[in-house]
C-alpha cells in the first residue's frame, strides 16, 4: 500500500470510528508512543503533551501509553520533525516555523499581526486555516493531530521595546521562522534564527540582546535571569502544531486512532487554557522577580512597520500565498 493510500485509509477509518462511537479497546495490544517536545516543563507545549498522554491512556482503555520527552531530549524541533517524517518518532509539537521547511506556506501562520485577537486565531486554526495547513503537510507525509497554543509573543531585552526604532541594530534571537526573521530584519534588527534549547546560555554570554516568546515560555525557561524588561507587544500569535507519523498511526486500531484524536482535543484545550492563565499569573511572577513590564507600546507603528515587510515576504512566499493566508483568517 502506498503512503498516500495509507493516509487515505486512515482518514476513512477515523471517520468510521467517529460515526459509530469509540468501542471498548481494553483488549487491544498495548502500544507505547514517544512524544518529543523542545520546551521545558511549565510551558504550554509540555502542558499539551502531558494532558494528551493522560487522555490517551484513559480513552484507549490503557492500550496506548504515551511517554513525554521534554526539553529537547530527543533533539531540537527540526531534528524531531525529521524523525516524525521518517517514522522513528511518533509525535511532536512545535511552532509552524520548522514545519515550513516542508511546506513553506505553513510558516505564514506566524505573520505579525495576522489576527485581530486570540479568539479569532483559535477559531481560524480550528476551522479553515487549520484544515488548509493540515492538507499542505499531509501532502508532505505528516499527519496533523490537532492545533494547540503557544501564545502571544512579546519581546524581552535589557531595555524597553516600544516601537520599531527600538529594534534597530539590536541582536535579536528568533525561532526558525522566515516570516518572523524577515519582518524584524526589515525593521532594522540584527536577526538570527537559533535553537531554543541553547537560548538561555546564548543570552547569558551576550550573543543576543533580545528575544521574543510567549510569557509562559519566558518564565518556564527562566529567560528573565538574563533580561530586565518585558515589552508587551503581542506581535504574533503562535499556535502549536502537533504532528503524528502517518505510518505509526496506520499501525493502530481504529479505536486507538479515535482515542488519540480525542486526546488531541484535550491537549489543545489544556494548552489554550494554560496560555491564557499564564498571561496573567506568570507576568506577576516576572514582576515579583524584578522584571520591568512595559505596556505603553506604539502598536500602530509596529503594525505599519510589519506591513512594510510584506513586499519582502511576497518575494519569498509569493503574493498568492500571502493573499490566501489572509483570506483563510477572515
Amino acid at each position: 500500500m502506498t503512503a498516500l493510500s495509507r493516509r487515505t485509509a486512515l482518514m476513512i477509518g477515523l471517520s468510521a470510528a467517529a460515526a459509530v462511537g469509540m468501542p471498548h479497546v481494553a483488549r487491544a495490544a498495548t502500544r507505547r508512543l514517544r512524544f518529543g517536545v523542545a520546551s521545558v516543563p511549565g510551558s504550554t507545549t509540555h502542558r499539551y503533551a502531558a494532558t494528551f498522554a493522560r487522555a490517551a491512556a484513559e480513552l484507549s482503555g490503557g492500550s496506548v501509553v504515551v511517554d513525554v520527552y521534554p526539553n529537547a531530549q530527543l533533539g531540537d524541533e527540526l531534528q524531531m520533525l525529521k524523525a516524525v517524517g521518517d517514522g522513528s518518532l511518533d509525535v511532536t509539537a512545535m511552532t509552524p516555523g520548522p514545519a515550513s521547511r516542508h511546506s513553506k506556506e505553513v510558516g505564514l501562520c506566524e505573520l505579525p499581526y495576522l489576527f485581530d485577537s486570540v479568539a479569532s486565531a483559535r477559531l481560524a486554526f480550528d476551522q479553515q486555516l487549520g484544515r488548509h495547513c493540515a492538507d499542505l503537510l499531509q501532502a508532505k507525509g505528516f499527519l496533523t493531530l490537532s492545533w494547540g497554543e503557544s501564545g502571544l509573543r512579546h519581546f524581552t531585552a535589557n531595555k524597553p521595546i516600544r516601537n520599531p526604532a527600538d529594534l534597530k541594530g539590536l541582536k535579536l534571537r528568533v525561532p526558525h521562522s522566515e516570516p518572523i526573521r524577515q519582518t524584524f530584519q526589515a525593521m532594522g534588527a540584527s536577526v538570527e534564527s537559533f535553537s531554543f534549547a541553547q537560548l538561555p546560555e546564548a543570552l547569558r554570554i551576550g550573543r543576543f540582546e533580545a528575544q521574543e516568546n510567549p510569557i509562559n515560555i519566558i518564565v518556564s525557561a527562566g529567560l528573565n535571569r538574563f533580561q530586565s524588561h518585558l515589552s508587551l507587544t503581542g506581535h504574533i500569535y503562535t499556535p502549536l502544531l502537533v504532528l503524528f507519523s502517518p505510518d505509526v498511526m496506520d499501525e493502530l486500531s481504529p479505536a486507538q486512532q479515535a482515542a488519540l484524536r480525542k486526546a488531541g482535543e484535550a491537549g489543545s484545550a489544556a494548552s489554550r487554557d494554560y496560555a491564557e492563565a499564564s498571561q496573567r499569573s506568570d507576568m506577576s511572577k516576572l514582576v515579583a522577580a524584578g522584571m520591568t513590564v512595559i505596556e505603553d507600546i506604539d502598536r500602530r507603528a509596529l503594525r505599519e512597520a510589519a506591513a512594510a515587510a510584506i513586499e519582502t515576504l511576497s518575494a519569498e512566499f509569493g503574493t498568492e500565498a500571502l493573499r490566501r493566508m489572509r483570506g483563510l483568517v477572515a
